[in-house]
């Protein structure tokens, strides 16, 4: 599954998990390890799951910037023209953790 209108950032409230980015099923896939107080940004249309709750008692928040709504895609027969519109999405116009210069917009 992955969000199409809206980019989302994720912080981890509690526990210790591994997530998935880019769908399980996907060579290219990314797996990370997270923790409390670690923040992820995630680009609308990127597949993301819990793939294991490590300790039990995982928690994390999504939060997506102001104005907008999130929707869910799960690449089935119909969605093609949800999915086109991620291309129309801008980027965040402030890091949503450092705000006017962190990495999310400065690219380093």
């Amino acid at each position: 599954m992955w969000k199409t209108t809206s980019h989302e950032v994720l912080g981890i409230a509690n526990g210790k998990a591994r997530l998935c980015f880019g769908h399980e099923d996907n060579p290219g896939r990314v797996e990370e390890t997270v923790t409390r107080g670690d923040v992820v940004v995630i680009p609308a249309g990127v597949a993301h799951r819990l793939m294991e709750d490590i300790d039990g008692g995982f928690q994390m928040v999504g939060c997506y910037p102001k104005g907008c709504t999130w929707d869910m895609a799960y690449g089935k027969k119909g969605e093609e023209k949800t999915i086109k519109g991620i291309e129309r999405l801008g980027w965040f116009e402030k890091d949503p953790v450092y705000g006017d210069d962190g990495p999310a917009v400065s690219g380093s």
